[in-house]
């Protein structure tokens, strides 16, 4: 009894330890078709799009991937996107995407610069901020065992509160300037701005001034021809945001310009604004409704089509935006309509566009379009403009529409790969 008692406890220990190994087996081999160890050969292939980079200096201090020219080829595509702060730095949205690295999802990186950074200074803290971000993809590849981090810091090192004497707010100005000269014409051109901003997490001051003189001076064998075209442009804006998604503010703005008939306008609009897409993903996004309504009074240098040399209306305005950035391209449109309330018939409707597509590996287009349906020109003289005025363009002319449009093809097939720096002759 005892010895079938031991041959039945052993059949059961074997079938059990069989049982179990081939549980722990198929376990095992689940696990192997979800999650691979073993490293890709070569190194990551990377494609970067977005802004005008050092492709230079990043080759030279990121061999440890292989740059492509076609995102179709790549195993890491980054889209890089900038925007301006307060302190009238950049920062600089790194957005990773990846279709051959099955254990990562796509995530976004950030790195700033200051104003007062040299281009030296600029492109050292990208091209350090898209390495840090690669050390994932590079760690899944044979490249990891050449690689080593170091630690530059000091453990002492301790951090020092900062103090910012100026408050947020940031100063700028600037001035531009040309002159073209031949025998029998000579053009000026001047143009002045000054930019005052604060911006904090939850309010936006913009403060901004610009004036351009524009001289043109013709002269034939009996007659000297001269237009000087003068305008002055301000703008002020205080902006609350309210929530992820609510922001509102107040907008003033003074305006003239003797080619389009305007001693001066000044307006004084609240606006209110909705974004579709939380805030925090505007690099990747944005979908925004905005409206602002307020008044404006106007002034000109001769009796208007009219019959007013000065009055004061009220104008709305809607505006809508959209920006999406994918990995096969870039769609920006804005939408705005505005009218004079007290005729609604004076009003216009602007529609610009600006599409970057992919359509297949090696080849893109590109499109943009502007087109304006005008029917709010108050500000056009009575009088009539002399052939002299229009071919000087001392005066803006009638118009029911203006339309620009342009389109683009890139075509490029050969070698995926873009490592080489070569800046010989």
């Amino acid at each position: 009894m005892i010895s079938k008692f031991i041959k039945l406890f052993f059949l059961f220990f074997i079938f059990g330890t069989v049982s179990s190994f081939a549980a722990d087996n198929g376990a095992l081999t689940k696990i192997k078709e979800n999650y691979s160890y073993d490293k890709k050969e070569g190194k990551p292939k990377v494609f970067i799009e977005g802004i005008r980079l050092d492709f230079d200096f990043m080759r030279r201090n990121m061999k440890f991937v292989d740059f492509v020219n076609d995102p179709a080829v790549a195993d890491v595509h980054i889209i890089i996107n900038q925007r301006v702060n307060g302190g009238g730095g950049l920062v600089y949205s790194l957005m990773y995407n990846t279709k051959t690295f099955e254990n990562f999802g796509d995530f976004t990186l950030t790195c700033t610069t200051s104003l007062s950074d040299t281009h030296e200074e600029r492109r050292k803290i990208i091209t350090d901020a898209i390495s840090m971000g690669l050390m994932p993809f590079a760690n899944q590849t044979e490249v990891a065992k050449k690689l080593s981090i170091h630690y530059r810091g000091k453990e002492d090192t301790k951090e020092i509160a900062t103090e910012d004497p100026w408050n947020n707010w940031t100063f700028r100005g600037g001035f531009n300037g040309s002159i073209n000269l031949e025998e029998s014409r000579k053009d000026f051109n001047y143009l002045y701005n000054l930019r005052v901003d604060k911006v904090t997490e939850d309010w936006r001051f913009r403060n901004f001034g610009r004036m351009s003189i524009r001289t043109r001076e013709y002269q034939n064998d009996k007659e000297a021809y001269r237009s000087e075209n003068i305008s002055k442009y301000i703008n002020s804006s205080v902006v609350k945001s309210l929530s992820t998604r609510w922001s509102a503010g107040i907008f003033a703005g003074y305006y003239s310009s003797n080619y389009s008939n305007t001693v001066y306008s000044v307006s004084l609009k609240p606006a209110i604004e909705y974004n579709i897409f939380p805030w925090d993903v505007s690099d990747r996004k944005v979908f925004t409704i905005a409206y602002n309504i307020g008044p404006q009074w106007k002034k000109y240098y001769e009796e208007t089509i009219y019959d007013k040399l000065k009055e004061g209306l009220w104008e709305q305005s809607l505006r809508l935006d959209l920006q999406l950035i994918k990995t096969w391209g870039e769609i920006e449109a804005g939408l705005d309509a505005s009218n004079y309330m007290h005729d609604f018939s004076k009003n216009q409707i602007t529609f610009d566009s600006d599409l970057s597509i992919r359509i297949v590996r090696g080849f893109s287009i590109n499109f943009n379009l502007k087109a304006e349906k005008i029917h709010d020109q108050i500000y056009l003289p009575k009088s009539e403009a002399s052939l002299e005025d229009i071919l000087l363009n001392r005066v803006k002319l009638p118009s029911a529409f203006e339309v620009f449009t342009g389109i683009g093809i890139r075509v490029q097939f050969g070698s995926i790969y873009n490592n080489i720096v070569n800046n010989r002759l």
